[in-house]
């Protein structure tokens, strides 16, 4: 989209002469690792375009959630890293081109490095991932013609990245006035006056822009601004929800307990205490415990949950290395780090211990209770962390209940499909079934841990009543699924005969439980099993 300076009909006529020329596209996909990884210093103006969700992009160290028909436009110099996961088949486009301008009349040239004085760093256009399929098949072409055809379509692509130029200045215009006058009673009408059009359309435009409603921006904004407050010293919870626009202290309690899952007064005493979250998976085990990190890594797609939600919390964030993490600690000084000892080498804890107290939990030999247990002794909060173990029991309890009825004594087994190949998740990955919620596991999940790989004619012989199937997104795992649903073998396995096959995908447990094995993740399980039970009888 062009910048404000193209904005005048003088601009458009500096537009008109310039040029542009496609050098290159790539498309980065699942390949047959769980990884198709990509990391570079861009030499040329580079078009990021993405096709779905939960890839991984990382611009000059800043993480970037993706989400279809996102473009991102960066300039030479800048470190770019991009990865897509096996989870949804979804892949990156990537297009490198050079740009420049006619001097004079005679047709002299100069060629820009730098296209942002052009293009924001990111938009929306959904159309963007048709043209991309479009300009990859004439791009791999031999025949010269197919080459003008592709260059023809990367022209379209900023033809229409040009055209939305008003649309989103209009959209900015209305986030700035909430980021400005958030403490105001702002109404739709008013914000529609501003950008020029119906508030419905606006309401609409906003929402697949920003991926919320302008409500949830004002209360996300607002409460921002109520915990940068809460910091101050001899200010009221009262005070404070007066002053970031809400209505009531009553209203405000209710929201922020809503949206952070702790309540102010909880919020405003564990900040004061400087919690160092050494790897992300610890987020799941602080927060069930009622503690935001002061410092964290936010930066991995797996968390990109915990980044929408508490990335303004998190005020030093942590990488993945070393010698860096030492550096933000030092300067963060925390009361204790806590981490995972498949993490970090006895050196590195050695180090760590020198700047705070260390707890390292055995991640792969303990369950998710122990380390609960071990985080809540550690942060003297032993029996905040008992309290949350019995209210999950009590949960489970009641959700074993309502799934019994439905599942009765049937026998359940857990597959995974990944990489073209075929796995069973054993009885530690699937422990929320098997353990809390007490469904009997078929006979094969019998001495598996976490996983098995195992073979269409070893599964044939099955018991299993039922059977779960997550089966990554890829070509591969995709033809594979296919190839099994066509089988003779998949056809007389008793659950596809019972017609008890669950499809099931989204969740982290289906698809990385070793990673997700925290106390926050299994409550959530629980509340997706029971989801796909519930379903599966209507």
């Amino acid at each position: 989209m062009l910048a404000n300076e193209y904005a005048s009909r003088t601009d458009d006529q500096l537009l008109s002469r310039k040029w542009f020329k496609l050098m290159k596209i790539e498309s980065v996909l699942y390949s047959g690792n769980y990884w198709s990884f990509k990391r570079e210093i861009v030499e040329r103006n580079l078009f990021i375009i993405a096709t779905g969700e939960r890839d991984r992009v990382v611009i000059d160290g800043h993480p970037v959630m993706t989400y279809p028909g996102m473009v991102l436009a960066c300039k030479p110099g800048q470190q770019v890293e991009i990865g897509v996961s096996s989870e949804d088949g979804h892949m990156l486009y990537l297009l490198y081109y050079e740009m420049g301008s006619l001097n004079d009349d005679r047709g002299n040239e100069q060629i820009h490095k730098d296209g942002l004085d052009l293009w924001e760093a990111e938009c929306q256009l959904p159309s963007a991932v048709k043209i991309c399929e479009t300009i990859l098949r004439y791009w791999q072409s031999a025949n010269p013609a197919e080459g003008m055809h592709a260059q023809a379509a990367f022209h379209e692509l900023l033809a229409l990245l040009i055209e939305g130029q008003v649309t989103l200045e209009a959209l900015a215009r209305v986030k700035a006035e909430i980021d400005h006058y958030y403490s105001e009673d702002i109404s739709i009408d008013r914000l529609a006056a501003l950008s020029g059009t119906s508030r419905y359309h606006l309401m609409r435009m906003f929402k697949e822009r920003y991926d919320k409603s302008i409500v949830e921006y004002i209360r996300e904004v607002r409460l921002h601004h109520a915990k940068q407050l809460m910091l101050e010293p001899e200010r009221s919870i009262g005070q404070i929800a007066s002053q970031v626009g809400f209505q009531s202290e009553h209203y405000f309690r209710t929201v922020f307990k809503k949206q952070v899952g702790i309540a102010p007064a909880i919020y405003l005493r564990n900040r004061k205490r400087r919690i160092a979250a050494y790897s992300w998976p610890i987020l799941g085990q602080l927060l069930p415990l009622q503690t935001i990190p002061y410092t964290a890594p936010l930066d991995h797609y797996w968390t990109d949950e915990y980044s929408r939600k508490y990335s303004s919390d998190v005020v030093v964030p942590l990488g993945h290395n070393y010698e860096f993490n030492r550096n933000a600690l030092l300067m963060a000084k925390p009361a204790c780090i806590i981490g995972l000892n498949s993490t970090i080498s006895p050196e590195e804890e050695a180090k760590l211990n020198q700047i705070a107290p260390v707890l390292l939990l055995p991640w792969m030999e303990n369950d998710w209770r122990t380390h609960l247990r071990l985080v809540g002794d550690f942060l003297n909060l032993g029996n905040e962390a008992e309290q949350w173990q019995e209210q999950y029991d009590r949960k489970a309890a009641m959700i074993r209940e309502s799934v019994r009825s439905i599942v009765n004594e049937d026998k359940i087994l857990v597959l995974k499909i990944a990489g073209g190949s075929l796995f069973i998740w054993g009885r530690e990955a699937m422990t929320v079934l098997y353990d809390d919620l007490q469904l009997t596991p078929a006979s094969h999940v019998t001495g598996i841990k976490w996983y098995e790989s195992i073979d269409l004619e070893r599964l044939s012989g099955c018991d299993a009543d039922r059977i779960v199937v997550n089966i990554d997104g890829d070509a591969e795992s995709q033809e594979l699924w296919h190839s099994l649903q066509r089988s003779e073998h998949w056809k007389d396995l008793k659950a596809t005969r019972k017609g008890t096959i669950h499809i099931q995908s989204g969740h982290p447990s289906w698809v990385y439980p070793w990673t997700e094995n925290t106390a926050l993740n299994h409550e959530r399980f629980l509340d997706a099993a029971q989801r796909m039970f519930l379903c599966a009888q209507r």
